[in-house]
């Protein structure tokens, strides 16, 4: 699949129509997934000088973690194609700082997902987490997924149809500071779509943890499927997606939670 890719780049970035920028792709499916080649070929599709530096193997789940005692190996497999063994971060952290770094970055994109990032779990998310570093170092970042099915083939028509549009909309607009931007494709959409601007979601309410076995009074066990609530907050990422549009979404990596800070002055200085 890599092969195809950086072929793939040699034909279309002669094409007059792309914008002159230095695009990074990464994600946290690993660098053989389906989504990042479909990504890849996009942003071909869109910009003079793509490359990719992702995760060898899966990273799912890894948030925003660094790798910072183990050592880290990185697989030159193209000129502008790496892999590392280690996570969404780090794939960003090594970009920036030494992969790349003759040749800053002028937009990251994450992904493509396979399945959404709604709700709490952009918390977990390495798709989100390679974005907000990005977002740290003052690179405009998407992170871009689409939802899936379980027992079934990912159905990627949304996000090939539509992806490369929303990233050139996005990448020719002024980010808001601190933002990184939230793209979830649905995986049926309806026939009347938008692509609608929302907010951050609320689902969960528990996690499954399985037992596998006792030793004595230790527990080995393993963290199953996240139970989910029924109800659904309008205007948020999760009522567009169960709608059957696309959602955008701005995410601040500024945690701070500014009323509080007024309400912690009143009562810390009063």
């Amino acid at each position: 699949m890599v092969n195809a890719i950086s072929e793939h780049k040699r034909v279309d970035s002669c094409s007059s129509n792309i914008i002159d920028a230095t695009v990074l792709v990464t994600n946290d499916d690993g660098i053989t997934a389906s989504g990042i080649s479909i990504l890849y070929e996009l942003a071909c599709s869109l910009f003079s000088d793509v490359w990719v530096v992702a995760p060898m193997g899966e990273q799912s789940g890894k948030g925003h973690s660094l790798t910072l005692r183990d050592t880290i190996k990185v697989k030159k497999k193209d000129e502008q194609i790496f892999a590392v063994d280690g996570t969404p971060t780090d794939c960003v952290v090594l970009a920036l700082s030494h992969i790349m770094r003759d040749v800053r970055p002028d937009l990251v994109l994450s992904g493509i997902n396979n399945g959404y990032n709604l709700c709490e779990e952009i918390t977990y998310s390495g798709t989100i987490g390679a974005a907000i570093e990005a977002t740290i170092a003052k690179i405009p970042a998407i992170a871009l997924s689409q939802e899936s099915i379980e027992g079934k083939d990912t159905n990627w028509g949304a996000s090939r149809t539509y992806a490369a549009s929303i990233i050139k909309k996005l990448s020719m607009s002024n980010f808001p500071k601190s933002t990184l931007m939230n793209v979830n494709f649905p995986s049926n959409l309806d026939q009347y779509h938008k692509t609608k601007i929302t907010r951050q979601g609320e689902m969960k309410i528990s996690d499954e943890v399985i037992i596998d076995h006792h030793i004595g009074q230790d527990l080995v066990c393993r963290i199953g499927k996240m139970n989910r609530s029924d109800d659904i907050l309008p205007d948020t990422d999760l009522a567009a997606i169960g709608s059957g549009h696309i959602s955008i979404t701005p995410i601040s990596v500024d945690l701070t939670n500014y009323p509080a800070v007024t309400t912690l002055n009143k009562l810390f200085n009063s």
